[in-house]
């Protein structure tokens, strides 16, 4: 189990000196509009919505052979993307990070001037779109990514000064790869930051690499051995972490292992046997699990059943996660940092800086005392 007071003891740290650590992240970036489905609404009285994903999935399928029209009601427009999201999270812990990708071109999509002001932003192309149906039980993220199909290494280095494009993914303590499954040239993009970064140069372990393949569904099992077999050649060069959820656990243990995975806890278990990287991550609602080195951690986690907002919730996870490895804690800690810094984001809809982490996780460390 973690040691609050240990990863209190760093925050502190953090909150007296700041950080000198930079990152740079790669490569999605869109507006999201989060919003509700309506279910019933009368007048000018306030509505009511579909609560679950089941239950919003029950009424659609009632209505097949038909027609139906929902309204979706507008809560916020906010950064999007899986990159945004995470970089703004680990730029408001204090992370200096490039951001690099489709935050609007040539001019940046005034949404994401609302970004930390430690997010250095590079944007190459337009930006895209996502409603983000938000339920109690998960979101649905309907996304038109277009405008990102024309993201390749290339381009991005022709938009940008090449060497120090180079130099932002080759010197930067932690390199973040996100969103594989829905950039179209992803795998390509992701082999030239290997080939034109990181192949050939100085093995350096205490620097880091984060790659989040995100919903994988629409990949083949071919496609998946592919980015995870790059991911493996980045593990040489760099310490290296897989992050994941559940439904893309799954579809990892499928492509590697040709069955359906069993539970949660062996499906991370077997692919992080199977996988030459440092760090398998597994990312729950309720908890999380790590797997290093034939070792495995279970940190619960801060869970809320009615969140304010979820869409995020996972980048801000790898943010803390990522927080804590950069500062030397143990991966038991750094999971109950990540899962503090989710649970506070999706508790207020706004990423925490170490003040306001510090005191969410103070509480909760009273609270663990009192039931001792």
């Amino acid at each position: 189990m973690a040691n609050n007071i240990k990863i209190l003891e760093v925050l502190e740290r953090a909150m007296k000196s700041g950080s000198s650590i930079t990152a740079a992240a790669g490569f999605d970036v869109v507006v999201d509009h989060v919003v509700r489905a309506v279910k019933q609404k009368s007048g000018q009285l306030p509505g009511t919505y579909f609560e679950t994903i089941e239950e919003f999935g029950s009424y659609l399928i009632s209505k097949k052979n038909m027609s139906c029209s929902i309204e979706l009601e507008l809560q916020q427009e906010k950064i999007g993307g899986n990159m945004a999201i995470f970089a703004n999270s680990l730029g408001t812990l204090g992370v200096k990070t490039h951001c690099i990708g489709s935050m609007g071109y040539p001019k940046i999509d005034p949404v994401f001037k609302n970004m930390n002001g430690n997010c250095m932003l590079h944007s190459v192309c337009r930006t895209g779109q996502c409603n983000a149906l938000e339920f109690h039980d998960g979101k649905v993220m309907l996304s038109s990514m277009d405008n990102l199909k024309e993201m390749t290494w290339d381009m991005i280095a022709g938009r940008m000064n090449r060497e120090e494009l180079i130099g932002y993914f080759r010197d930067s303590r932690l390199i973040a790869l996100l969103n594989w499954s829905e950039l179209a040239e992803a795998t390509a993009l992701f082999q030239a930051v290997y080939d034109n970064c990181i192949k050939g140069g100085k093995k350096e372990k205490n620097k880091w690499l984060l790659l989040d393949l995100s919903d994988a569904s629409r990949k083949s099992g071919e496609e998946l051995v592919q980015i995870l077999r790059l991911g493996e050649a980045f593990a040489e060069y760099r310490t290296t972490v897989f992050s994941m959820n559940e439904n893309e656990a799954r579809l990892i243990y499928k492509a590697l292992f040709h069955r359906e995975g069993k539970s949660r806890r062996e499906m991370g278990q077997e692919i992080s046997r199977r996988l030459s990287i440092d760090y398998l991550i597994l990312h729950l609602p309720h908890c999380a699990y790590g797997y290093t080195k034939g070792i495995m951690v279970k940190e619960e986690g801060y869970y809320t059943p009615v969140p304010k907002l979820s869409t995020g919730g996972g980048d801000n996870f790898n943010a803390g996660l990522c927080f804590g490895l950069l500062q030397g804690l143990p991966l038991a800690e750094s999971l109950r940092l990540g899962n503090a810094t989710s649970g506070y984001y999706v508790r207020t809809g706004e990423s925490p800086d170490v003040y306001r982490l510090y005191e969410f996780m103070q509480g909760y460390t009273k609270l663990e005392r009192a039931g001792e």
